[in-house]
């Protein structure tokens, strides 16, 4: 009683954002060409398909990493030229790394830069991933290496000969030795600045071997030794090295003053 009849409610229209297909009139137009028409109003012109690859790579460059993670996803051509213009890399090197290292460097095959960081409570990476990722890599320029305490001397002799291109090396928390170290120094002619932080595979006492500079004396500019137990070991390095610009040593015990003294020595010489 005194109520109006209900009226219908309107249909809403579907939302801008989701694109529909043209509605034709039975017999008004030839199937084949409302096809063509549904074709171009959804997918349109791909402008991006007339980029080179060398601008496409420009502009990878410019993003943060994780957009460039999310653009590499757009698709298989975006995919490639990410991975081929991404030259610094840092991976976390615990022991499962060891299995995706021939897909993961078919992708990034222009890697100069790469970092090897382990989680200290972690397993890290083992001589044969290390070695594997040097044939994958031999255009190397700079290397770090963080807590991967499972590789030997005999790992890191066989990274230097196959990465002679090094310029920059760092490591810290690792357990190889002098023997890695001088395979290191005597390969890499061209390295021009090492830095060293709790290296634990050096031996204790009058029996640990000295490192010397190898055929990086004359590259050597840069040498920070931080935290070593045996510093005695690398006077010979220090002493060796003639071009250095900088030296910086932090809780180093063992490199007394004479070895202080032949680098001064040498320094007056200069």
């Amino acid at each position: 009683m005194g109520q109006a009849a209900s009226a219908s409610r309107p249909r809403f229209l579907k939302s801008a954002a989701v694109i529909s297909p043209p509605v034709a009139e039975p017999g008004s137009e030839n199937p084949d060409e409302v096809g063509d028409d549904l074709d171009e109003s959804v997918t349109g012109n791909d402008y991006t398909l007339n980029i080179p690859d060398e601008c496409l790579a420009c502009i990878f460059h410019s993003l943060s990493s994780g957009d460039r993670k999310r653009a590499s996803l757009v698709c298989r051509r975006w995919l490639r030229v990410e991975g081929q213009s991404r030259h610094r890399l840092s991976l976390n090197a615990q022991t499962e790394l060891a299995s995706v290292v021939p897909r993961l460097f078919l992708r990034f095959d222009a890697v100069t830069k790469l970092a090897l960081k382990c989680d200290r409570r972690s397993v890290s990476i083992g001589d044969d991933a290390l070695i594997l990722i040097s044939l994958k890599c031999r255009n190397l320029t700079r290397f770090k290496l963080r807590a991967c305490r499972e590789l030997t001397d005999d790992g890191m002799s066989i990274f230097a000969k196959n990465c002679r291109n090094l310029q920059k090396f760092s490591c810290g928390s690792c357990s190889f030795g002098a023997k890695g170290m001088n395979s290191l120094l005597e390969n890499c002619g061209l390295l021009e600045e090492l830095s060293v932080k709790r290296l634990r595979g050096i031996t204790d006492g009058a029996a640990a071997e000295s490192i010397g500079p190898g055929k990086a004396a004359d590259s050597l500019r840069v040498i920070c030794l931080k935290d070593l137990y045996n510093g005695q070991c690398f006077g010979p390095l220090i002493i060796g090295a003639k071009n250095f610009r900088s030296l910086k040593l932090f809780r180093c015990s063992g490199i007394g003053i004479r070895c202080l003294k032949l680098l001064l020595i040498g320094l007056m010489g200069l």
